[in-house]
């Protein structure tokens, strides 16, 4: 079968959406199907795989604690509809329904394809659905098949639309994310490598593992931490980090070396203040790396606490510095965690994933 997966995000947008779209494009080639990603032109792009198309230009905005994608342009529905027809598309499987993702869902019920969408977001209200909820439920009726990554996300999207629901998580290629051999004595012999990975915004708080950073230094002097992200907010940032002058290293946008610096670290940090599952968890955990990430609803169906990660109040720094200080000083629990870590990543392994959403596409054709 020939699939369009639709997205307002892609590279070089970084992000778990991304991530998860890239990959089931390469397990749908893997198993045999073509599938294409439809997604906007964006500033910094570079020449993509021969299976992307990009319409209109995407635009960022601040909603909700942090930054997110609109698509704007001419005559992108009709754009869309000679894609799906050159392409002779079977189904259409939206991600995310900002602006892209409601014009690909009108230009596929104009020609009668059949659309699969799959929700990543968790929210505690939505005003623009309350307002629009009406026309939005029309949308979602013709959807065929509703997946969501996570209960949470269910739970949030539940709360105004009227839809039968199945859960498809997020996968992690963990051929790509894998162990480097790291030891957990080394925290000791080389000092503690502590690593954050994630987008440089308000949502994502840096600025709690900042704090706690003093905290973790009186009693492991040897301590780095390690930046990996970039964003609008990076000179803020490295503001807040001045006092710790070489304990921190801000290395920009990281994508290839992910695994070597997770697997290289000794504690993966997450402060994530909102998320709907993690995909960020999982990598850490395909490395084999322990965790302390926020206890927060998008985290605690993911993880196990005290096996694959240690689940820590968000914005409470000193509960974070305490979480480190213990986790450092234990390299016996890291190595469990690290194991525990090993255990979960395979069941969530992309190959495992993206069968089951095969089976909607088939499902709903039939």
């Amino acid at each position: 079968m020939r699939v369009a997966l639709v997205s307002e995000y892609y590279y070089p947008h970084l992000g778990g959406v991304t991530e998860h779209v890239h990959n089931l494009a390469l397990q749908l080639h893997r198993l045999g199907h073509g599938a294409i990603v439809i997604t906007s032109n964006m500033a910094g792009q570079e020449k993509a795989e021969p299976f992307v198309r990009r319409v209109g230009k995407s635009r960022l905005f601040f909603s909700n604690g942090s930054f997110s994608r609109f698509t704007t342009g001419w005559q992108i529905r009709q754009q869309i509809e000679e894609i799906f027809h050159e392409e002779q598309i079977d189904v259409v499987h939206l991600h995310g329904a900002l602006t892209l993702g409601l014009v690909a869902l009108k230009a596929a019920k104009r020609m009668g394809v059949p659309v699969v969408a799959t929700f990543h977001s968790w929210f505690p209200r939505a005003m623009t659905v309350r307002l629009f909820h009406r026309p939005l439920q029309k949308s979602m009726d013709y959807v065929s098949a509703k997946i969501a990554v996570s209960e949470p996300v269910v739970q949030a999207h539940a709360r105004y639309f009227k839809a039968e629901w199945e859960i498809i998580p997020n996968g992690v290629d963990v051929g790509y994310f894998h162990p480097n051999g790291r030891m957990v004595t080394e925290a000791f012999s080389l000092g503690p490598r502590l690593l954050f990975l994630g987008r440089l915004d308000p949502r994502n708080g840096l600025n709690t593992v900042l704090e706690a950073m003093p905290d973790v230094l009186k009693f492991f002097p040897k301590t780095r931490l390690w930046i990996a992200g970039d964003g609008p907010l990076r000179n803020y940032y490295e503001s807040q980090a001045r006092s710790l002058r070489h304990t921190v290293l801000f290395l920009g946008y990281v994508f290839e070396n992910r695994p070597f610096f997770y697997g290289s670290s000794d504690l993966y940090l997450c402060p994530t203040t909102r998320a709907s599952f993690g995909i960020t968890l999982l990598e850490a955990m395909a490395c084999g790396t322990p965790m302390i990430v926020s206890d927060i609803i998008g985290f605690r169906e993911l993880v196990n606490e005290g096996e694959e990660a240690v689940l820590a109040p968000p914005r409470d720094s000193k509960a974070w510095a305490k979480a480190a200080v213990e986790l450092i000083g234990n390299p016996e629990r890291r190595a469990a965690m690290r194991l525990a870590g090993l255990r979960k990543a395979a069941e969530f392994s992309w190959p495992r994933i993206a069968e089951r959403v095969v089976k909607v596409y088939e499902r709903i054709l039939r």
